[in-house]
């Protein structure tokens, strides 16, 4: 790994490593349109999957996994875009519905010619949820790895591509690192440096037990989720539709303490990223203070190519007018367009 590769290892993602007064940040979102998505009619059609899988390899199909599959019905087919989503996400990070309408990656991608997968990792969505101490990046890669088996069988021929977002990026580096069965791998929301931004997510996250959202409701011991009303956090504010960040909140998921640390060790370690051997694209919101100061943009995004030294090709770009959400900001079709002129040109 390159010794003059950029590191602010000060700012590990550890829960509760900030104070909460950190919390008092002036957030102005701004409550105009989204670019909303069609309903299903023509260009797509959607139905859910679920699939029994193993927590490991070998080990017994005693969890089942949950996705939305969206399939083109006009367009011709490209390939298969499997989206997982990041902690405290299920697959609506990718379709989520507003009041003014759906703001959807996975949807658009299928119009375009994708079958494009929305996954519920484990402890998410419609997906089993397992003890907390179950689930990491390992355990999700070796779940997805089964999912990408039963698709590859289901679509014979067509190339897969993993789209990650934050902690999905891990899942689907570590997932192509560790399995060799995909063909590209898209990274969002993730890159191998931190910034001061960390600290105020870490301060965002609590005891989903001590959550009003989840009262009532049977979630594993140890289960973590956002704070009431900080989803803004994870947006560029001014590039921010009110309706978006309630709807947001609204479908809170759960995370895990082992999440956040498969998280952490590949933002410091590069743990898989120098193993994956297939070509990567990486888009960062140009304002996701998760990974970079505003100063140290440049010099970070020219850094990132380095954490994957045996892919033959990685493309590294930061999005404009995005925060971490780059999928649910106002300029959502820009992360899609990206993506799927990238992977048009790699499949």
């Amino acid at each position: 790994m390159s010794s003059d590769k950029p590191r602010n290892r000060t700012a590990r993602l550890t829960v509760g490593a900030a104070s909460a007064a950190l919390l008092v940040t002036a957030i102005a979102v701004t409550a105009q349109d989204v670019s909303a998505a069609p309903a299903p009619g023509p260009g797509f059609t959607l139905h859910t999957i679920t699939q029994k899988v193993s927590l490991t390899d070998g080990g017994p199909a005693d969890q089942t996994l949950s996705a939305v599959e969206y399939q083109p019905s006009h367009a011709r087919v490209k390939g298969i875009q499997v989206m997982i989503p990041g902690v405290t996400y299920d697959h609506r990070y990718f379709d989520l519905k507003t009041n003014r309408g759906w703001i959807s990656q996975a949807r658009k991608a299928a119009k375009d010619g994708w079958i494009t997968v929305a996954v519920d990792r484990l402890g998410t969505g419609g997906s089993s949820s397992p003890a907390a101490d179950q689930l990491n990046g390992t355990t999700h890669s070796a779940t997805i790895h089964q999912l990408i088996i039963k698709l590859r069988t289901d679509h014979r021929g067509l190339p897969v591509a993993l789209v990650g977002h934050s902690m999905g990026s891990v899942v689907a580096i570590q997932e192509a690192a560790s399995y060799k069965d995909v063909d590209v791998v898209v990274v969002t929301g993730f890159m191998h440096h931190t910034g001061s931004g960390q600290l105020l997510f870490n301060a965002a996250i609590h005891p989903a037990a001590e959550d009003a959202a989840f009262a009532g409701r049977a979630i594993p011991d140890g289960s973590l989720t956002t704070r009431d009303g900080m989803r803004q956090l994870l947006y560029w504010p001014f590039n921010a539709d009110l309706s978006t960040v309630k709807a947001d909140d609204a479908v809170k998921q759960i995370a895990t303490p082992g999440e956040f640390t498969s998280f952490g060790d590949e933002v410091n370690d590069d743990t898989y990223g120098k193993n994956v051997n297939v070509p990567v694209l990486s888009l960062v919101g140009q304002h996701d203070g998760l990974y970079f100061d505003p100063a140290d943009l440049n010099t970070t995004l020219k850094a990132e190519t380095a954490a994957y030294p045996a892919s033959p090709d990685v493309d590294v770009k930061a999005i404009p007018g995005a925060g971490h959400n780059l999928a649910l900001q106002r300029n959502a079709d820009s992360i899609t367009n990206n993506i799927n002129k990238w992977l048009s040109r790699k499949l």
